[in-house]
């Protein structure tokens, strides 16, 4: 959250003013129709003008007599006119959301508490209302100052002092508070933090606040905004600051060895420094390469040891220097601000990076190129028109000598008609040249606006004429752009990532500028930013993104990594397995098409959709608009999205909405829709909320031949007859039923389902096993300091590495050696061949240890074999059985103990109707090396989910 307070630029009246903001937050302007329209042309086929007008979606009022909006104003403007005193009693608020919250009316009401609390205005006229029609959920607030009825010594009405004159800190305070209750997700540095125990709002002890001497004027600032581009003066304070700290280390050491102020102005002067009295205090100057002067307060130096008052103590009454002339000053200047490794490591990533650093250069190359060419049009034509206006005061200043001279001239007409000829005459010539200019001018830009179009844009990439004259700033540049252009696609995301949370921390000196960094499959999709301070990561990550990232980094300096608890995962899992060659099936970040899907599946979709949101750290609106928008992103549409949204609420499946918030939700998501690329649209979700999607729809899609929820088994002898098998196609092989999804191609398809299979059979096994096997318990052993593990050669780096669906699979020549659970912490193991068992129970060792198998005798007798021959621990989760009769005895006592073997390229699926439950539902036949979580016991409890195919 965000909020500033607007300052009244304008000058206009109370009266003006009151009906002016009123007016404006219950009826925005329709500022951006025209633009949009053109988008939206593009984007879809037909579109409705309501979906993109700057609309108030909800507004409210408090202290006011009436309820009418127009009573109300002035009801307002009677009340600001009985303090005479004060000149502009009206203060106007604007709160800000990120790019996919939206609050609540219930919210928004709490938040205007909270507002009014800290500023102190709880009996104070207002009115406030929530727009949606920008990039960011807003709402403003108006605050008449003037007290409806308290007055003050001079018997006027009382004009309160909000917050008792720090309004900036009670803003602050507010924020802090509102994000904290209702879980915004906070703005980086925050000035206050909220203590829920206390309930109040306390300093932040780690805020890093900007010197006096370096804050911009609010002006500059947003000059600076509008053109994406450094002002001189914060170019000048950057250089002063990089002067300020080269002296600070040339100043101590000769502090240290002066003993006099002769040898003081001595020492300094041959460095190019003078030191020189100002009044009371003292100052240091030099001169810089383009002789420049430059003067520093002394007091900014070494702690004000080197102040006049200080050195005067040491050396007595100040003696001035005797230089002439003064040295140029050569410091060792840094090019951009730095921090110490200390600072930086605590400083939010948001401020290690420029605005600058996010933008598409060869865009805003054009912007500025086209903008200093426009200057030079617009100075010229001022410059005419400056011309003009001299050519008129001189016309003023000398009419009676001009009308002499023509009398004399023309002495048979008479004055009055002289005059009035010599007054249209001139007139008539000022109007022409004025003219001649506005055509000079509009012909110049429209050469200019043919020329930037030209050389930037395809024409299928323009949304409209592209016309220089409306473009004020590096926005109004865009919105001539398509949005189907792949650089504005570009720009508009890389905005978006600028308070990324993912940051990969590394100091890096070397790194002088930061660049962003592209996916090495898509060139022109970005994945990350570096700088000298690290790598920040954005929204659209995956493993093997992640992994070219990892290489821009030195090899040899400390990293460490902040951001959301998945993004830490896949940085440790690749950490892990940094020595692999890391393979991607969906590098494509191919989302499925889930249109087919029934509504009663789409549901299913969307509540397991949010539910996968909220459990990365998502408040309620965040998860919502994500889950709608990725799914729109999978085909599903705004309509069917509007019904899924209000039918899951209704069934209490979501959070309670009333009619109001859903309507503000959905307008909301059509506006992101409506107005963004799909393209874009996607760029927001990682690889893991791509996986969440391609989940859903096997899971959806292909209905489950197991029934899943089936808790009883019924034992049969030939278990054979009521399996059936799905053979998964090789590589090598093509299904000519497939229907291709989207730009997957079928064999990756294949693949991606393959893996969805192995997950969750070894999920239904493992849920099986523990409701089988809920009382047995492994004995409890501990290693002995004198046991010895063999730390022998990991046998892992020949192994492709693919993580999917929470399994770390190992891939050999393209198929599923074994897979690793991350959750149970057990090696599945898929093969048959000697040394993927021999490899997978090397891993197993490794990491814990003493190693649980569990499986069939066979696969037992095989790593047994394995286990003597490499001094491996092992243990079993039963007996082996020696005798075969008595092993077919046991089959028909334990279900586990059925066999079913798996060639290269078949699995077995069971099949099981949900009404009756059979032998099928038996755990599948893919042995299992389970892993010992703490590396020290055995013990098995119904939390450590130990299962074996």
């Amino acid at each position: 959250m965000i909020t500033k307070i607007i300052p009244n630029v304008l000058g206009t009246s109370v009266e003006n003013r009151i009906n002016g903001l009123s007016d404006y937050i219950h009826n925005p302007n329709q500022t951006r129709i025209d633009y949009l329209s053109d988008y939206i042309t593009q984007l879809h086929a037909s579109f409705s003008h309501e979906l993109i007008s700057e609309k108030c979606v909800y507004s409210n009022s408090r202290n006011f007599l009436d309820d009418d909006i127009a009573y109300q104003k002035i009801e307002m403007s009677q009340t600001a006119s009985l303090n005479s005193r004060v000149t502009d009693p009206i203060v106007h608020l604007v709160t800000s959301f990120k790019k996919f919250e939206v609050p609540t009316i219930q919210q928004l009401e709490e938040q205007i508490d909270i507002l009014s609390k800290h500023l102190k205005a709880d009996d104070l006229q207002m009115q406030y209302a929530l727009h949606i029609d920008t990039d960011n959920v807003h709402f403003h607030l108006i605050i008449n100052r003037i007290h409806p009825y308290r007055r003050n010594n001079h018997n006027e009405h009382q004009a309160v002092d909000l917050a008792d004159g720090w309004i900036l800190n009670a803003v602050h305070r507010a924020t802090a508070e509102i994000e904290a209750k209702q879980g915004w997700e906070p703005e980086p540095n925050p000035l206050f933090i909220y203590n829920h125990e206390t309930g109040q709002c306390e300093k932040n002890i780690n805020h890093i606040s900007n010197p006096d001497a370096f804050k911009i004027s609010a002006k500059i600032r947003d000059q600076e905004h509008r053109h994406q581009q450094k002002s001189q003066l914060r170019n000048d304070i950057a250089t002063a600051g990089n002067y300020q700290d080269d002296l600070e280390k040339t100043i101590q050491p000769i502090l240290k060895d002066a003993n006099s102020w002769q040898d003081w102005h001595q020492q300094l002067a041959g460095l190019g420094i003078l030191y020189e009295r100002k009044r009371n205090g003292s100052i240091f100057k030099i001169k810089t390469d383009d002789q420049q002067s430059l003067t520093f307060k002394a007091s900014l130096f070494c702690n004000k040891q080197v102040t006049l008052k200080s050195l005067e103590k040491r050396w007595g009454e100040f003696t001035p220097h005797h230089a002439d002339q003064i040295k140029i000053y050569q410091p060792k200047l840094n090019t951009t601000a730095q921090h110490t490794p200390h600072e930086s490591s605590k400083i939010s990533a948001y401020h290690l990076f420029q605005n600058e650093d996010f933008l598409v250069k060869e865009l805003h190359d054009a912007y500025l190129k086209m903008k200093s060419t426009k200057d030079v049009y617009s100075q010229n034509r001022r410059s005419k028109y400056r011309d003009i206006n001299f050519e008129n005061e001189i016309y003023k200043n000398n009419k009676s000598s001009f009308l002499k001279q023509l009398q004399k001239k023309f002495p048979e007409q008479a004055s009055d008609t002289i005059y009035t000829l010599l007054h249209y005459q001139h007139h008539t010539d000022q109007l022409t040249t004025r003219a001649e200019i506005r055509k000079v001018f509009l012909s110049q830009n429209q050469n200019l606006s043919q020329q930037t179009s030209e050389k930037l844009f395809d024409q299928n990439f323009l949304s409209r004429n592209f016309d220089s004259t409306q473009i004020t700033s590096y926005a109004d540049f865009l919105r001539f752009v398509s949005p189907t252009n792949p650089l504005l696609i570009q720009q508009q995301f890389l905005f978006d990532q600028r308070q990324s949370k993912n940051f990969i921390y590394q100091e890096n000196p070397e790194i002088k500028t930061a660049k962003i960094l592209f996916d090495s499959n898509d060139p022109k999709e970005p994945i990350g930013i570096q700088n000298r301070y690290g790598i920040l990561v954005f929204s659209n990550y995956s493993i093997t993104r992640l992994q070219q990232c990892l290489k821009n980094l030195h090899p040899e300096h400390e990293v460490s990594v902040r951001g959301s608890s998945d993004f830490k995962n896949l940085f440790k899992m690749l950490s892990k397995h940094k020595s692999n060659e890391i393979q991607d099936t969906n590098k494509s970040r191919t989302l499925p098409a889930l249109s087919e899907l029934s509504l009663e599946q789409l549901q299913i979709a969307f509540k397991q959709l949010y539910q996968h949101f909220k459990t990365t750290g998502e408040c309620k609106s965040t998860a919502l608009i994500k889950t709608g928008l990725l799914l729109n992103c999978c085909g599903i549409k705004l309509s069917q999205l509007t019904s899924i949204l209000a039918t899951c609420i209704q069934k209490h499946q979501l959070p309670q909405l009333n009619q109001d918030d859903q309507s503000i939700l959905i307008e909301r998501l059509h506006n992101l829709i409506y107005t963004q690329a799909s393209k874009l649209n996607k760029k927001y979700f990682n690889s893991n909320d791509i996986e969440q999607t391609w989940q859903l729809y096997f899971s959806l899609q292909h209905q489950p031949m197991i029934n899943e929820k089936c808790h009883t088994l019924v034992i049969t002898n030939d278990a054979s007859q009521h399996l059936k098998d799905l053979t998964l196609i090789p590589k090598n092989k093509v299904n000519k039923s497939y229907q291709q999804t989207e730009s997957l191609s079928e064999l990756d398809y294949l693949q991606m389902f393959e893996f969805y299979e192995y997950s969750r059979k070894a999920k239904l096994q493992k849920q099986q096993e523990l409701e089988r096997n809920n009382i047995f318990t492994r004995p409890k052993e501990t290693l002995k300091d004198s046991d010895q593990i063999l730390q022998s050669a990991s046998p892992i780096k020949k192994y492709r590495i693919e993580y999917r669906f929470g399994e770390t699979f190992y891939i050999d020549q393209e198929k599923v050696a074994f897979f690793e659970s991350k959750k149970t912490l057990d090696i599945t193991v898929v093969s048959q061949q000697l040394d993927h068992i021999h490899d997978a129970l090397l891993l197993a060792r490794d990491k814990f240890g003493v190693v649980l198998v569990s499986g069939t005798d066979d696969f037992k007798r095989q790593v047994q074999e394995i286990a003597r021959a490499t001094n491996i621990r092992i243990e079993f989760d039963h007996p082996l059985v020696i005798d075969r009769q008595v092993e077919s005895s046991a089959n028909d006592k334990i279900d586990h103990n059925i066999v079913h073997q798996i060639n290269e390229h078949k699995t077995v699926i069971h099949n099981s109707p949900p009404t009756s439950p059979t032998k099928e539902d038996h755990p599948l036949p893919i042995d299992n090396i389970t892993l010992d979580e703490n590396s020290k016991s055995l013990n098995r409890t119904t939390d450590s989910y130990d299962f074996g195919f």
